[in-house]
């Protein structure tokens, strides 16, 4: 059971437990290759193994080289590679295309890049969460430089069409930046078949250690360095490189690649058993279409409830379920969640949402007794203080 004390966890797409072999694999490399990957001699060399070996897995993952990887702090510094080495690249042409429920570090580094003169063109989506390719082609045509999409969204699970998105891009000879956080491990990625120039990933989402992400920079596509030191990583990402991480992701990319199918099969079937319990209340609204949301996730929005009681009254109750709200991202600014907003739902029904995310831990009786707990939930809540 996915349940720490009394806590069902299912914030999965937050992050996810340590996968199987990742603790040892990071163990070995603390105590086995503590020295400096970059340094010649042999301990130095012992760890430049572990961390080609850790960019081989990776690089399988998604149809890579292993030479085209740059190791970042996590896929926020990456997006921020990506977008601002692309911009910078680009010089006063750059022209960046991007969807307005992009995650918040796509979205910030745009705001950033448009008030230093970069043009930005933000893409709204249907009710559905999708985006709309006639418009994007008209966009790219518009004089585009890079094309940045996320694959699956952080709230909703909804799944861009990125092989049709890379269509778009080739026909235009545009670079395209996929943000993959939550789609590596989830969902087949080819960067060649579909045309990705650059890719955004991060090792916690996945059942690796937090603090390690990658970005893979396809052969000729043109990004300048953000961070200058030592000239690590041909100059693109300087410094030394944090072995024990590295070989914790490579641990956790070997581990989703051998068992990806079946377990993204099984969290399906889980999901849409607790949809089947969800679903017997009145006024709640699943959000995004079933068929084109990632198998782990399950966003809801409730009427007749005030989101931050529900958010509290579930994480606080018994047994407490490790849930975020679809505003988690806005919540700081006092709004409800952009992304549900964006596909049309009103301010109280964005505001009354919660996302499950389900993981490797998650089971028949997590879901049960979460569904359950759920259900009642909401049903005290409406008991209480009926929505206006």
């Amino acid at each position: 059971m996915s349940a720490a004390g009394d806590v069902l966890y299912l914030d999965h797409a937050a992050t996810a437990p340590l996968a199987p072999g990742v603790f040892a694999a990071m163990q070995r490399a603390l105590l086995d290759t503590s020295a400096n990957p970059a340094s010649l001699h042999a301990p130095g060399r012992a760890a430049a193994d572990e961390v080609a070996a850790a960019a081989a897995g990776l690089a399988g993952l998604v149809n890579a080289r292993p030479r085209d990887l740059i190791w970042t702090s996590g896929a926020t510094e990456s997006i921020n590679l990506a977008l601002k080495g692309a911009a910078e690249f680009a010089g006063g042409d750059a022209h960046v295309v991007s969807v307005v429920t992009e995650h918040s570090a796509t979205l910030d580094t745009l705001d950033w890049l448009e008030k230093r003169g970069a043009r930005v063109t933000r893409l709204g989506v249907d009710d559905h969460g999708r985006l709309d390719l006639e418009a994007l082609d008209r966009a790219i045509a518009d004089g585009a430089t890079l094309v940045s999409v996320m694959h699956v969204n952080n709230e909703t699970g909804v799944i861009q069409e990125i092989a049709a998105i890379g269509d778009l891009c080739r026909e235009h000879g545009v670079a395209l930046h996929v943000d993959a956080a939550q789609s590596l491990g989830r969902l087949p990625i080819d960067m060649d078949a579909m045309n990705i120039a650059l890719l955004s990933v991060s090792a916690h989402k996945i059942g690796g250690p937090k603090g390690i992400g990658a970005l893979f920079v396809r052969p000729r596509t043109g990004i300048a360095a953000q961070l200058h030191g030592g000239g690590q990583q041909r100059g693109l990402r300087s410094g030394t490189l944090a072995t024990h991480q590295i070989a914790g992701f490579g641990a956790a990319a070997d581990h989703v690649a051998a068992t990806r199918g079946e377990e993204q099969a099984r969290l399906g079937a889980l999901r849409d058993r607790l949809w089947g319990q969800i679903d017997s209340l009145e006024g709640v609204m699943r959000n995004g279409a079933p068929a084109q949301v990632a198998a782990p996730f399950l966003n809801v929005s409730v009427a007749g409830v005030h989101g931050e009681a529900l958010l509290i009254g579930l994480t606080e109750g018994t047994p407490a379920l490790a849930v975020s709200s679809g505003a988690a991202c806005s919540a700081a600014k006092g709004q409800s969640s952009y992304v549900l907003r964006a596909m049309g739902r009103t301010p109280r029904e964005a505001g009354a949402s919660i996302r499950f995310s389900l993981g490797a831990n998650t089971d028949d009786a997590t879901i049960e007794q979460a569904g359950r707990r759920f259900v009642a939930e909401v049903e005290r809540l409406r008991a209480l203080a009926p929505a206006a």
